[in-house]
């Protein structure tokens, strides 16, 4: 049977506990028990990077300053994450504070929020981000000259 997390609330936005942390990881890196991400997401840990967030927590870095996280498969390589990780929770680094500067410190069973979209999204077409700027910043700049 299938680990019951992460499970996907909106289309490539997945919610998991936080399962604690681990040595067997390194900053800017989140680890997730690899059958629970088989089975529960569409997330490529090979290529795709994602935003983590803390559900109820506005995530106060904007997006383009935002660093994305790489996504560990977690398996007996990595036996102490693993053991953090029994029904696909989260797992962050050892004295991760990158992942806690803009939130409280995480208590085991928060509940996390990881974001593939621009991972989904932008990977299908490279060209999307520069035109979605390119947009904003034509509306930002109309309205400031009105």
């Amino acid at each position: 049977m299938a680990p019951p997390f992460p499970v996907e609330t909106l289309r490539h936005w997945y919610v998991t506990p936080f399962g604690g942390h681990s040595d067997d990881l390194s900053f800017y890196q989140v680890g997730i028990r690899r059958d629970a991400l088989e089975a529960n997401t569409e997330l490529n840990p090979d290529v795709d990077r994602v935003r983590i967030g803390l559900l109820g927590q506005r995530n106060a870095r904007p997006f383009l300053l935002d660093r994305p996280f790489e996504v560990v498969p977690l398996d007996e390589r990595r036996p102490d994450a693993l053991a953090r990780s029994p029904e696909g929770e989260a797992v962050f680094p050892q004295g991760d504070e990158v992942v806690r500067h803009p939130f409280p410190a995480l208590q085991p069973g928060d509940t996390v929020v990881i974001n593939g979209v621009a991972a989904k999204r932008l990977s299908q077409d490279p060209e999307r981000l520069a035109a979605v700027l390119e947009s904003l910043f034509r509306e930002g700049y109309g309205r400031s000259a009105s």
